[in-house]
């Protein structure tokens, strides 16, 4: 019975205090990932980073269009899940960390689902690391100070 208690507080850890750093985990839809990957004209070999990349799903599809997929998931529940899924993807990896620590100098296209409260300060941080032309795909949300480039289903696309 302590097990299952120490287990039972452990997730909740994982998954409940995250909210107070970041947005909660809410998987993106496959269907969607999979769409905007094929109407983004990226080339092959890009590198793309997800921000909370969650169970991996993005990271499994970039990997899968022929990009080199790198995740930062402060979540160690789910960047083992992660891991564990992207076992058969040699050019996809999970950093466990928070993402705000994330070196996003080398990426060329960076993935986020966030939350409406964290738009202005990635927004900041995009700015002052990315290097000229990252396309920043967000999921859901958009940055208030920034014009859309692209829409594509649920996600707006910005170049940087």
């Amino acid at each position: 019975m302590i097990i299952i208690w120490i287990l039972l507080i452990l997730l909740f850890v994982s998954f409940g205090m995250i909210v107070f750093i970041g947005a909660p985990y809410v998987p993106t839809d496959n269907q969607a990932i999979e769409g905007i990957f094929s109407v983004l004209k990226i080339r092959k070999g890009s590198t793309v980073v997800d921000l909370g990349s969650g169970d991996g799903r993005v990271l499994m599809s970039a990997s899968k269009h022929g990009y080199k997929a790198i995740g930062y998931e402060l979540n160690p529940v789910l960047a083992l899940v992660s891991k564990y899924r992207l076992r058969e993807y040699p050019k996809a990896k999970v950093v466990i960390t928070d993402y705000w620590k994330a070196d996003l100098s080398k990426a060329d296209v960076v993935f986020i689902f966030s939350a409406a409260p964290y738009m202005h300060r990635l927004n900041e941080k995009f700015k002052n690391e990315l290097k000229p032309g990252t396309v920043v795909i967000s999921y859901a949300f958009s940055f208030e100070s920034k014009k859309i480039d692209q829409k594509i289903g649920p996600a707006n696309i910005y170049i940087f």
